[in-house]
This record gives structure tokens, sequence and C-alpha cells, in this order.
């Protein structure tokens, strides 16, 4: 289990570091927060509660106001946190790590089996903090993707191929932390007239993608 005594000073310069833990907000069972002004999104916020539903909010670079949004995870997606979260919290205390200030700081705040585990990392070699860290930035990019698909799709449709090359590069590359939730605005689009045929049928073959049919 993660010892709660390690220096945070030392952590921090090594890129590792566990975090007293905060009193979490009643409900709150995982908060994840990433910071680094020098990216696109230049900080993040998450909090969800045992069920998987909550908040995300994030700032991208030159956009003055933050984004906001409720998050309900789906089952997998669910299960997969709760497992990721009892590997960090079997880590031993003092792991590897790495000095990547550049990457930005990560802190996560998990409560498994009723005890609270705080970190905060810039880079480490450990793939459950990885993954985590993954997993919830992988949400902030499946929000933005949709978010700017629905706007294309009603405001400038022309746009909408260069959106779904976008995704399918996110897709790719893992950076969608829930595939699966995008099926149904791509079946959506898919059958949407008011799409080019480039668009529809791009539309078609992530659909069928997602739902394991090719």
């Amino acid at each position: 289990m993660l010892a709660l005594n390690l220096a945070l000073v030392a952590g921090l310069l090594s890129g590792w570091a566990l975090c007293p833990p905060a009193a979490a907000a009643q409900g709150e069972a995982y908060r994840y927060e990433f910071e680094q002004p020098n990216f696109l999104v230049t900080r993040i916020v998450i909090v969800l509660d045992v069920e998987g539903r909550g908040t995300l909010e994030y700032v991208e670079k030159d956009v003055p106001e933050p984004t906001r949004a409720a998050v309900t995870l789906r089952p997998e997606s669910l299960a997969r946190l709760r497992w990721l979260a009892e590997q960090v919290a079997a880590l031993p205390s003092a792991p590897p790590s790495e000095k990547h200030a550049n990457l930005g700081l990560s802190k996560l705040s998990l409560v498994v089996n009723g005890q609270p585990v705080a970190v905060a990392f810039t880079y480490t070699p450990q793939p459950a903090l990885l993954e985590l860290g993954q997993f919830f930035r992988g949400l902030v990019t499946q929000h933005q993707r949709i978010s700017q698909i629905e706007v294309a799709r009603r405001y400038q449709p022309l746009d909408v191929p260069k959106l779904l090359r976008d995704l399918e590069a996110d897709l790719n590359a893992r950076r969608i932390a829930e595939p699966a939730a995008l099926a149904d605005l791509l079946a959506s689009l898919a059958n949407d007239l008011r799409l080019s045929l480039i668009a529809r049928n791009h539309a078609r073959r992530l659909s069928a993608r997602i739902s394991g049919k090719t």
C-alpha cells in the first residue's frame, strides 16, 4: 500500500509524489487534475462518484471560458477504472520515476476499499498510473470530438469529413476513453442525408469498427 510519509518535494522533483489525502467531497471517489500551460488543453479537472457519475471541466489554450460537462461512465469503463485504482493503491511507496515537467503535472485522488490514496506525477513507467492518466484525458478528447462533430453537423457540414478523420486518428492512437460511446452518434451520421456521401460512408465504417463488425 502507498505509504503516506514520502517527502513531497523530493517526489515531485523526480516526477512522482504522494500527496496528503485531502478530505473527499461527499460521494467523490475518483478525482483527476492535470495542468500544463503550454498544451492545447491546459487544465483538466474530472470528478466521479463510485458509480462513475460526475463532471469534467477543461480549459483550452486561448479560450477564456472553461468547458464543463456531465459524465456517466459506461459499465465496462467503470469496471476498468475500479481495477486500475486498485492497482495504483497497491503500488510501492517509491516506484521508479523520471523528470518530465514538460509533460505537465497529473494529480490523482482515489478512494479504494474505503481508503484514500493521493498521487502526483509528471511521468512514471508504472502502467496503471499511465493508463489512469490516459483514461481521464481520453474522456476529455472524447467530449471534444463529439462536441466538434455535433456543431459542424449543424452549422458547417462540410467540416464533418475532416473531423471524422481526426476522430479515426484518435481511435487509432487510443486517445478515446470509451469508443463504444460514439456508436449512436456515428450511426446517426451515417444516415444523415444532409451530409456528404464521403462523410456518411466514413461514419458507417467507424460505426462498424466500433461495433466489431469489421
